[in-house]
């Protein structure tokens, strides 16, 4: 018996990304449409002006996250936007995830 095998390669992924920092943490809520909840009591922050980005998290609507941490951005996190809808990613797993693409 014999078999024959053949090379696939899987489809790169294009996404839209941008890491949640201090200064554009209100506009990162308004950007994916999530929420500002507070670390602690996860209560519903609903001024974007009284959210502080070291005491708070954006909730964001994830398609079929696997655990909670990944509905939740917090500074230094990366949100995409996929065709899918939008993912939260820690630093260090988008560093080991994606690469830029180059303008040439």
């Amino acid at each position: 018996m014999s078999i024959q095998t053949t090379k696939f390669i899987r489809k790169p992924l294009y996404v839209d990304a941008v890491q949640i920092t201090e200064k554009n943490f209100s506009d990162m809520a308004l950007w994916c449409q999530g929420e500002i909840r507070t670390i602690d009591g996860d209560e519903l922050i609903n001024s974007l002006n009284g959210a502080n980005p070291n005491a708070h998290y954006i909730r964001v609507r994830v398609h079929n996250p696997k655990n909670i941490r990944q509905t939740k951005g917090y500074v230094g996190d990366w949100i995409l936007y996929t065709d899918r809808g939008y993912k939260v990613y820690t630093q260090k797993a988008f560093k080991a995830a994606f690469d830029p693409i180059s303008h040439e």
